[in-house]
């Protein structure tokens, strides 16, 4: 089973336990659909404020402000060939932005938030919708089917 450590503020009606549940089956959902090579040994979730996303925006993306969702993909280059999984990497989400789209999209924040974890574990995956011709989009779509979420 995958380790799924969140850390970071509440977020309402989603527990951290039923996000590493929710980001479990994902990854089940993308393994059985064919798009995850080898066991995901662990990912790490992040909830943070805006004013620590637009920081972190700056750092890594060189963009002054805030935005939903960042990725942080494990570097495996030095993981061993024979171990038994491989870490995802780390999902960091803002969850002032999460509360702002979720009532924009007159949704809960709990799916808003289901949303960008499984965005983020997308991208953690090596998809990128700003280089695809849709394929990202259409994948996310049909794995929120699989996992239930709206």
């Amino acid at each position: 089973m995958t380790n799924v450590e969140v850390t970071g503020a509440a977020v309402a009606r989603f527990s951290r336990r039923e996000i590493a549940e929710f980001a479990r089956r994902a990854l089940i959902a993308l393994d059985h659909l064919g798009r995850i090579a080898s066991e995901i040994s662990e990912v790490t979730i992040a909830i943070i404020d805006d004013d620590a996303m637009r920081n972190l925006n700056r750092k890594f993306r060189k963009k002054n402000k805030t935005t939903d969702v960042l990725t942080f993909p494990a570097d495996d280059s030095d993981a061993d060939p024979q171990a038994a999984g491989r870490p995802l990497g780390d999902i960091v989400i803002s969850i002032d932005q999460a509360r702002r789209q979720a009532a924009e999209q007159r949704h809960s924040q709990a799916t808003e938030v289901g949303y960008l974890i499984l965005h983020g574990i997308l991208h953690a995956l090596g998809y990128d919708h700003e280089k695809d011709t849709g394929e990202m989009n259409v994948l996310e779509v049909e794995v929120r089917a699989a996992v239930g979420l709206e």
